[in-house]
């Protein structure tokens, strides 16, 4: 400004600007009248912003809120595409099943319950009802339904990572699926580990809850119960991350080696990584190498020049099998260690602290004695080879085996072991009912008796709709999910209702919804209510039985035969 009152002006709206905007975290500031900052206390009423406890709380439950909507999309995105385009494809249903395990259940018990039920809760109840303990409590034998996904999550992976490399079909479909927008750049492999992330984050958010919450609040009971329960089931995902992250290791290693080596596979795990001097037998001088060591071989690496990031070119792989360690093979050289294997040896100097020859050598120890024995005896019938049995090998993965034993690949002397044998019929199998397949097969599951906890004719009604004659099932596989079928006894367009969070109660004969029959059953819910009629008493009571147990997110044993009615002729 040109004038002293036009300067005095802008100074004035400076120190306002400063006073409404700088906020120290750890306290805020004020401005007094001697034109001085002065700092104080966040919490004191004279305070520029208060800290509200309650506010802190509504914050947090606003986190959960955004972060269920985010990851129903996910599980959108496993189960209404990935799952529903490698059907249409034509994938073998056991293959389909093996890779995606129950995340329909999954999924349809976070869309259709939890989220409504939190969302109700914090955009319209909180005012008058500010907790979410009562109804984590309430829902937490759900996470229940996520023990089967996570035990079969080491399964899964190696299905994907096996008919990625076999399938050129699954492989298509995958790859188209990862192009899109939804995917957001990221694999199939990485969405599937988001249920696994799941559980931990409700336990981290549910303990940052309770931080927050009063001793002597109404809602700290049932808060502290829901950790407890999300707490058990924590645990069991947080083992399947770590074997996840291993495997994100192995694949990081897999591409700074440019794809030379095929390391990916769960039983290899990296112990240690890191650039190390080689001695030149010829000359002395020190070179510039790089160490690979697994539990089951050491890659002998020389760095690449690359002007984008570090990659390096695997000079010789190692089995720890048949491998000797000695120290300070020098008296020169400190720090050395040699190690040698049947194609030579190799010097190497670098700190002590690099190798742990113990190590290696229990390594060795362990994979000889196997190696050895694989090497006298034959895959398929272990019987020890001889003059009269000669050892073969398998062209695919290498195994010994015997003449008998081995099978050939197109009537030509090719042997390879059973196994290789059977996985190259089931391949060509699939590229020949990909060709017949006109249909779009989907999902089934019988919900015969043999296949069921309970199951049976039972009249169905919803509000403002009239009764329906279903055939209603609970599987031995899912018994937390009812089924529903209009027609036919499998899962093929069948109703899937989870039952966790439901409340069970009998009709009265008396009560106004009045069931065709008298032995009416009520399955209510804050979205949903349903209405069940059985034929008799006895089979109510079965129905009552089991259905509130599943509601409790209790898993049945086997119930005796005599709790499976049977569909009778209508």
């Amino acid at each position: 400004p040109e004038t002293s009152a036009a300067r005095s002006e802008f100074r004035a709206q400076s120190c306002l600007v400063v006073v409404e905007t700088v906020i120290v975290p750890s306290q805020m500031l004020c401005w007094s009248e001697s034109s001085v900052f002065i700092p104080t206390d966040p919490c004191s009423p004279n305070a520029v912003l208060q800290c509200s406890e309650a506010q802190k709380l509504l914050n947090i439950t606003k986190e959960l809120l955004h972060t269920e909507e985010a990851y129903i999309k996910r599980l959108n995105l496993l189960d209404q595409v990935f799952c529903t385009k490698l059907t249409e494809a034509g994938i073998p249903q056991d293959v389909i099943t093996g890779i995606f395990s129950n995340i329909s259940s999954i999924y349809c018990f976070h869309d259709k319950f939890l989220l409504p039920e939190l969302k109700t809760r914090i955009t319209g109840e909180w005012d008058s009802n500010p907790r979410i303990g009562d109804i984590l409590q309430k829902l937490a034998p759900f996470m229940k339904m996520y023990g089967e996904y996570v035990k079969n999550f080491d399964r899964a992976m190696d299905l994907v990572n096996t008919w990625t490399q076999r399938s050129s079909q699954f492989k298509s479909v995958v790859q188209n699926i990862q192009k899109q927008e939804v995917c957001g750049n990221l694999t199939l492999q990485h969405h599937m580990l988001e249920p696994v992330q799941r559980i931990p984050r409700y336990e981290l958010l549910l303990r940052d809850y309770l931080k927050k919450l009063p001793e002597d609040a109404l809602d700290r009971k049932d808060a502290e119960k829901a950790l407890e329960l999300i707490s058990t089931a924590a645990n069991h995902s947080n083992a399947a991350i770590r074997k996840m992250e291993k495997m994100h290791k192995l694949l990081e290693v897999y591409e700074r080696l440019g794809g030379e080596e095929d390391i990916v596979n769960p039983a290899n795990e990296l112990i240690k990584e890191g650039h190390i001097k080689k001695m030149s037998a010829k000359n002395g001088t020190a070179q510039d190498r790089y160490l690979y060591l697994f539990n089951n071989m050491v890659l002998y690496c020389v760095p690449k020049l690359r002007l984008m990031g570090q990659k390096f070119s695997v000079r010789e792989r190692i089995d720890i099998a048949g491998m000797e360690v000695q120290e300070n093979v020098k008296q020169n050289l400190p720090h050395t260690f040699e190690f040698k294997n049947k194609s030579g040896e190799k010097k190497f100097s670098e700190q002590e602290k690099w190798t742990n020859k113990d190590l290696i050598l229990e390594l060795w120890g362990k994979s000889s004695r196997k190696k050895d024995k694989e090497k006298q005896t034959c895959k398929g019938c272990n019987e020890s080879f001889n003059f009269t049995k000669r050892k073969h090998h398998c062209k695919s993965c290498g195994a010994a085996i015997c003449a008998k034993c081995s099978k050939t690949l197109d009537n030509k002397t090719s042997r390879v072991c059973p196994e290789c044998f059977e996985a190259s019929l089931s391949l060509e199998n699939l590229g020949v009912n990909e060709q017949k397949r006109k249909a779009v097969p989907e999902r089934q599951m019988s919900l015969t008796a043999e296949n069921c906890l309970l199951c049976g004719q039972l009249h169905i009604q919803e509000k403002g709709k009239t009764w329906t004659r279903m055939w209603a099932a609970v599987t031995r596989t899912e018994p937390l999910v009812l089924y529903l079928q209009s027609s036919g006894q499998d899962s093929k367009g069948a109703r899937v209702v989870p039952l966790p969070g439901f409340e069970v109660s009998v009709i009265p004969p008396s009560s106004g919804e009045k069931p065709e029959g008298k032995h009416g059953l009520r399955l209510s819910h804050a979205q949903q209510t349903l209405l069940l009629s059985a034929q008799d008493a006895e089979h109510q009571s079965k129905w009552l039985d089991l259905l509130s147990r599943a509601s409790r997110g209790e898993t049945s044993s086997d119930v005796p035969a005599s709790q499976t009615e049977h569909r009778k002729s209508q």
